[in-house]
């Protein structure tokens, strides 16, 4: 039997003249792979080939990422008797390159495995998590300060619907953190940018927008069919109207708050754990300066914040990775710290309490 080179080019193969092909990623098993791979761990492979490999004569095709692992796998194999292996070169990125066909891609077309290449190599999202992506719905209350990252961040995630709630106006100040807006955004609506930048960023993401206040009037209807809330609201009448209107509907909320140079948060989620009243009940002192306009705000705690919110939501979505659940998050900008603290329902919430049950 002719024996097959060390590495193949995806045009010079044909995936059915091989008895098996193994798929050496550690993540394989989530992600676009060859038809018919069976996923093995290199260390796996190459400790004990023969409980994987019936025989030294079998033929067997090695893919990977980017066919450095299969590369490493096959020069083993050899080493080891196994000289009918061959290694995809450059492994899958250069056979979607190629425009040959894949499986287990949930669906998504050559152009996304592309866009979202980057998740698909990540475990916890995968083809699967993408998918779930585009097919969420968020709903983020607030495109200024903390908007603007989470706006960013899950539209180039491919969040498939991007709900957007907000009242205001670009401003020349709030440019020093809030980057969706521009120079050529001033006095127009801050949803109308934000939704000209995500169009300009990521055609998958279709964009809903709300020019309004958000109140205890609307709250319900406005959060209606949310996957996500992102709460990066500026106040804490509307905190308290989205806190109700999410437990009314059973939907999770990423939440964050930014004072000067300092930032919160959390996720909250009723059926799950506390609520945003469980945690915070009392409505502050309205004559007490807490609005960035009077106290000022660092751009960068805003995005740091904001950031988080994104990663939060995205974990709520594709189900996978711990959440700030039952964990309030306390950031301190001046000395770059973190504090976690443990926060729990609150039996007697006026919101999700027993009473209410």
């Amino acid at each position: 039997m002719t024996q097959i080179a060390h590495e193949t080019d995806p045009d010079d193969i044909d995936p059915s003249a091989f008895d098996m092909i193994i798929d050496v990623r550690p993540h394989g098993a989530t992600s676009a792979r060859l038809q018919g791979s069976i996923f093995v761990r290199l260390e796996e492979l190459l400790a004990s080939p023969a409980t994987v490999i019936e025989t030294s004569n079998t033929r067997v095709l090695v893919t990977c990422d980017v066919g450095l692992r299969s590369a490493i796998a096959v020069e083993r194999l050899r080493t080891a008797g196994y000289f009918n292996t061959t290694s995809l070169r450059g492994g899958i990125d250069a056979w979607r390159r190629s425009g040959l066909p894949l499986s287990g891609a949930d669906g998504l077309t050559s152009v996304q495995l592309e866009r979202y290449d980057r998740h698909l190599k990540l475990g916890f999202i995968g083809a699967e998590g993408q998918s779930k992506l585009l097919a969420a719905n968020v709903v983020v209350v607030g495109a200024g300060g903390l908007g603007s990252p989470v706006i960013a961040y899950l539209a180039a995630a491919g969040v498939g619907t991007l709900t957007i709630i907000d009242d205001d106006t670009v401003d020349s100040s709030n440019l020093q953190r809030q980057p969706i807006h521009g120079i050529h955004d001033l006095a127009n609506a801050k949803v109308d940018s934000a939704e000209a930048f995500i169009r300009s960023l990521n055609p998958d993401v279709q964009v809903v927008t709300h020019r309004t206040r958000l109140e205890t009037s609307n709250a319900a209807e406005l959060l209606a069919g949310a996957t996500v809330v992102v709460d990066a609201s500026d106040n804490f009448a509307a905190r308290h109207a989205i806190n109700a209107a999410a437990v009314a509907h059973g939907v999770p909320v990423a939440f964050a708050s930014v004072y000067r140079m300092e930032g919160q948060i959390s996720v909250f989620d009723a059926s799950r754990g506390p609520c945003y009243r469980c945690v915070f009940p009392d409505m502050p002192d309205v004559t007490i300066p807490l609005d960035c306009l009077t106290v000022g705000v660092l751009g960068s705690v805003t995005g740091i914040l904001g950031s988080m919110q994104a990663t939060e939501a995205i974990k709520l979505i594709v189900g996978n990775g711990q959440s700030l659940l039952g964990t309030l998050v306390l950031y301190d900008g001046m000395r770059q710290e973190f504090t976690r603290l443990p926060v729990s329902k609150d039996p007697a919430c006026s919101v999700c309490g027993d009473q209410n049950a």
